[in-house]
Formats: structure tokens, C-alpha cells, sequence
């Protein structure tokens, strides 16, 4: 994907709109990529060596809840506001890919094109959430056996499961 700087350049200052679509296993792995796919709405405009994008990252991805380990579909969604430096031309040996990783890296545009390629690999990434739960309230796995606390109880979950390092805290009292 990528968009072309002349365009933008020729109507300094004046916003220009842009909507890409496309599948999230260009960009991430089979196993969280899914059947899903990612809109990306940008505005773009230029000012001087600067060119400024702003927009939205929308996409649907599959992981894994970090309490059950159930996979289950997360929505991200992710403002972009970034300014980007128009550089030299370069050297004719550069392709696309190495192109759209300098765009992605080091946030700066050479030639006439904006290739995003690398970047929305990135949104993806950084879009993520750390620890995703499949719900607010999912009870996770039982420590000593490995049910499912979503979809049963176990009988394994006594005070012989408290870990031993803890178990002094059950005699604390505050001061009240």
C-alpha cells in the first residue's frame, strides 16, 4: 500500500483522503490473522519537507485470553497521528520493502511514494492489548488441575493448593 507524494504536494497544506483495505494475514501470522481483515482511513497533507498523516486503524484479530488460553476475536482500534520527513531521493538499489521499512523505522519519505507496508505491520503490533481476556470477569484456569473455572468447578482447590510462601498472610490482621 502506499500513496503518492506528488498528489499530496501539489495541494500543499490541503488535506487529501485515503481508504485502504486489506487481509490481516498480509501482515500477521495464520494463527492471529484469521479470516479477518483491517480498514486504514488516512488524511494526508504536506508542508514543506513534512508530510503530516492522521486517521484511524481499524482491524479484527485472533488471540489467545491470558487467563483460559480460549482464542476469541479482538477489535483493535488505533488513532495514527504521525509527521513524516520528505528525504534525498535514493540510490536506485533501494525496492519498495526496503523503502516502506525506512518509512516504517525512521519515519521519513524518499521519492514519491509513502509506502506503508512496514507501518500497518507495526500498527499491528503496537495495537495490541498486553493481556487480552476473552471477558471481564473470565475465571481462568484452575492452577492445580487446569480446569476451565469458565465452564466448570473443580474439587482441587483447597488450602493445600495455597502456596506455601503465602500461606503466613492468612493470619494477618489489620489494625482496625
Amino acid at each position: 500500500m502506499r500513496i503518492y507524494l506528488p498528489e499530496v504536494k501539489e495541494r500543499r497544506g490541503e488535506a487529501l483522503q485515503y481508504r485502504f483495505q486489506g487481509k490481516n494475514r498480509d501482515y500477521l501470522e495464520e494463527s492471529a490473522a484469521g479470516d479477518n481483515d483491517f480498514t486504514l482511513t488516512l488524511s494526508v497533507r504536506s508542508s514543506d519537507d513534512k508530510i503530516m498523516v492522521s486517521g484511524r486503524f481499524e482491524a479484527g484479530i485472533t488471540v489467545n485470553c491470558s487467563r483460559c488460553l480460549r482464542p476469541f476475536r479482538q477489535q483493535i482500534d488505533s488513532e495514527i497521528d504521525e509527521i513524516f520527513t520528505v528525504s534525498p531521493l535514493p540510490d536506485k538499489k533501494s525496492s519498495p520493502e526496503d523503502l516502506a521499512e525506512e518509512t516504517a523505522n525512521q519515519l521519513t519519505v524518499r521519492g514519491d511514494y509513502l509506502y506503508l507496508d512496514e507501518y500497518i505491520r507495526q500498527l499491528f503490533i503496537i495495537s495490541q492489548v498486553y493481556n487480552p481476556l476473552c471477558q471481564p470477569d473470565c475465571r481462568g484456569l484452575c492452577p492445580g488441575c487446569g480446569t476451565d473455572l469458565n465452564e466448570s468447578t473443580c474439587s482441587c482447590v483447597d488450602e493445600a493448593g495455597i502456596d506455601l510462601r503465602l500461606l503466613k498472610l492468612k493470619e494477618f490482621q489489620p489494625d482496625r
